[in-house]
This record gives structure tokens, sequence and C-alpha cells, in this order.
């Protein structure tokens, strides 16, 4: 039986997205090294996403609650729950990722949908075998503190349980005296390169 892998597309500039350039990279490497392999797209602008507010939460904490776990409220926590490998494409933006992910994150983050508490405090329980995070950021920030995007999903990816986390990025794409073409490149092989190191 194939193993499914969920690529989760935060790509807000579409088809003018470098981000979505690596993303479509990853797919097209993984699909001809794993041709047994199901890949689930969810392109996030596609989707109506709500972020929860004081009325819905209420709504979604009665259904927990109630162990109501197949509502569809929680679908999307359930496909990310039961995906054996996660791909993540989202731009550097705001010093983090754009909101529509992070709201993405609102929705399928639930207690006993992708982690569980007990006496010892929160657990994940995510299939996950890894989750490949990829970004392109205009400055140079992979050495600056104030780069929050990869901390952030490599954290998730340790809350919900997923075993691995890797994380490809092209940057300084957006100064001028740098050569943005040589660097989308580069990232592209390091994207290549790192698909042929994952497994489910």
């Amino acid at each position: 039986m194939g193993k499914n892998v969920l690529v989760i597309d935060a790509c807000v500039r579409r088809e003018e997205s470098r981000t979505k350039q690596l993303m479509d990279t990853a797919v097209g490497e993984l699909r001809e090294l794993h041709p047994d392999w199901n890949f689930e797209i969810l392109n996030l602008m596609e989707l109506d996403l709500k972020y929860w507010n004081t009325e819905t939460l209420k709504e979604r904490d009665a259904l927990l609650a109630k162990k109501e776990y197949g509502h569809p409220v929680f679908r999307y926590g359930r496909q990310f729950r039961e995906a054996d490998g996660i791909i993540a494409a989202a731009p550097f933006w705001d010093l983090s990722v754009p909101a529509v992910l992070k709201v993405y994150i609102e929705n399928v983050s639930a207690d006993q949908i992708t982690f569980a508490s007990s006496a010892d405090g929160l657990h994940g329980i995510c299939r996950g075998k890894w989750l490949l995070f990829l970004t392109t950021r205009g400055g140079l920030w992979a050495d600056s503190d104030m780069e929050q995007g990869s901390p952030y999903m490599e954290a998730l990816s340790r809350f919900f349980g997923i075993d691995s986390y890797y994380c490809v990025y092209a940057d300084g794409v957006d100064i001028q005296e740098l050569d943005a073409g040589a660097i989308m490149e580069k990232a592209r092989e390091d994207t290549r390169r790192v698909c042929r190191q994952l497994a489910l």
C-alpha cells in the first residue's frame, strides 16, 4: 500500500512564487523516486479557513468535550495526523510565515486530533516520519535570531510528534547585488538532495 504525503501549499503569490518553485521541485523529485507514494496537495488559498473566534472556539471545545472527533471541523487535523510525510511550503513573511499557514495550523492543532494530553504533559500523536519545510527569503536571514519561520515549523513538528524535520531555504533572493537565479538553483538542488534522503 502506498504511503501518503501531504503537501501544504502556502505560496501566496502562486505562479510568481519562488517558494512554489521549491515545492514543485520537491514533489516532482519524490514522485520520480517513489511512484507508489500518494501526494495530496492542499492549496491553502483555495480553502475556506477561518481563525478561531470566541464563538467558534466554544463550539470546537464542546465537540472535543463530547469526543466528536469525526466532526468536519477536525478534517484537516485528521488528514495531517494520518500523513506519512509532510511538505510545507511558505515564504518568509513578517519574520515568520503567512497568516494563512498560521490559521491552518490553528485548524489542525487540537487535543486528541494531532496531540494528546496526559499526566506527563502534551505529546504528539501524528504518524508523520518527517516534515520538509521549504521557504524563500528576500534578505539574508539564515543566521538571524529574528527569523522565526523555520524555528516555528520545527517546534510544531516536535509538538505534533513528527520524527524528523528538514528545512531548505533560498536566502537573499531580493538583494540586487546577489544572483537570484544562482541562489534559486542551489536551493532547488538542495531540495532534490534532501528528497533523496527521505524514506517512509
